[in-house]
């Protein structure tokens, strides 16, 4: 904006100044102004319109590919595919750099164009200011001031000829942004305000899932399932990898809607359960726990205030993984580093376990907790289960019956068989 206000106000002034010794060398400056301020913008705007989007959407792809190969060095060495990723950058960066060329000779062939029209205008003022000193009109100092006036007087507008390229990018980076900010949520979150009539039951009703069908897009992954989860207790869910475990848990989270049927929980239909209130009552705990890049009690405490080491380590002590912190030089204080990069898969998952067990929720959702420890770790996490979720109503899923020997309770989900 300040470069187009600048260009404006620097000329009008001119225009008027210029004017000021004769109207009709004010109205040339006005329009070689325009042809330079306005005109060439416009004409170079439309030419690297597409270009410049291109640009800026092709340096994001590039960005996000270079990302994921870092991220996934370790498969890139193991399987010997450091030359394809490696490729994939040349590739992607000679073509960026194909674009950058264009919009670079576009840059300045509209820069060439530019001082062309500033010497015609500054010639072109010349001899419209001497023939009106030959008519009498103007005095030869009018015929100095007003060329030097206009040569001297284009560095605004000239700017403006070169705005139009950084501004398509600008404008692509926004609309990248703007492209994100506008897209529609699967699942819409329900305010207090829209369910006024709500009220929480207690003690916890449990939940029961009534006909309820799913699909992603084509693919059916739950069809006329009924279930009903009893209150204060653990629930075993099992069955094989597929038939829609770790669903369940997402359509009772309303992560996503149900195509047919209801889930209530606690003695509602999660379509009319406000979302907060819907969360408070949940802890979810995923098979790949997400750390952030933070110490291990801001990961632990998350969402949660004035919460005190001592609660911190006795949910850790239930999630068998208090030894291990114990042993680290800065306890609860240490990084986990990006994505946890820095922890195994099992230090990363007790940890979502006791996020989840100081959250103190009613209902538990546990999906495969024990996949990444050690026999051994995973009985001591099953028995802190079974002793410290008495008054909890847990679901907890897995694959092995083995893991389901808490359970009071187990029922199998059966793959749905595609024709």
């Amino acid at each position: 904006i300040s470069p187009i206000v600048i260009a404006f106000i620097t000329s009008l002034i001119m225009v008027f100044f210029i004017g000021d010794y004769n109207y009709l060398l004010g109205a040339l400056a006005a329009i070689a102004y325009i042809c330079v301020g306005f005109i060439l913008p416009m004409i170079n705007g439309r030419r690297t319109k597409i270009e410049g989007m291109r640009f800026r959407n092709e340096f994001g792809e590039l960005n996000s590919y270079i990302l994921d190969s870092i991220r996934g060095i370790d498969e890139t060495i193991q399987y010997n595919s450091g030359e394809d990723r490696k490729e994939g950058i040349n590739s992607r960066s000679t073509y960026l750099s194909r674009i950058q060329k264009s919009l670079s000779r576009n840059e300045g062939d509209i820069r060439a164009l530019a001082d062309m029209f500033v010497m015609v205008s500054g010639l072109t003022m010349l001899f419209a200011s001497s023939y009106l000193y030959g008519q009498g009109a103007l005095s030869l100092e009018g015929v100095v001031i007003t060329t030097v006036a206009m040569l001297s007087s284009f560095g605004p507008v000239i700017a403006l000829s070169n705005l139009s390229n950084n501004l398509n990018q600008t404008l692509a980076s926004g609309e990248r942004v703007l492209s994100i900010l506008e897209e529609e949520p699967v699942v819409e979150e329900i305010s207090e305000e829209e369910c006024k009539d709500y009220k929480e039951a207690t003690p916890f009703m449990g939940v029961k899932v009534e006909n309820v069908s799913f699909s992603y897009e084509e693919e059916e992954i739950l069809k006329n399932l009924d279930l009903n989860i009893k209150a204060g207790q653990i629930t075993g869910i099992l069955g094989k990898s597929g038939c829609g475990k770790s669903t369940l848990l997402k359509l009772i989270m309303r992560f996503w809607k149900t195509n047919k049927g209801k889930i209530i929980v606690n003695n509602e239909d999660v379509e009319k359960t406000p979302t907060t209130k819907l969360r408070d009552m949940e802890a979810y705990v995923t098979q790949e726990t997400y750390l952030f890049q933070d110490s291990i009690k801001n990961n632990i405490v998350l969402g949660r205030d004035n919460v005190s080491d001592e609660q911190v380590m006795d949910v850790c002590k239930k999630a068998a993984i208090y030894e291990w912190i114990s042993t680290l030089p800065k306890g609860l204080d240490t990084k986990v580093g990006e994505l946890g990069e820095s922890l195994s898969g099992g230090e990363r998952q007790r940890i979502g376990l006791a996020r989840a067990l100081l959250h103190n929720s009613s209902l538990l959702l546990l999906d495969e907790p024990t996949s990444n420890v050690d026999s051994l770790n995973e009985g001591i996490i099953l028995k802190a289960l079974k002793e410290e979720c008495k008054e909890k109503t847990v679901i907890l899923v897995s694959h092995r019956k083995s893991t389901l020997s808490v359970a009071d309770e187990i029922f199998e989900m059966k793959e749905i068989r595609k024709s």
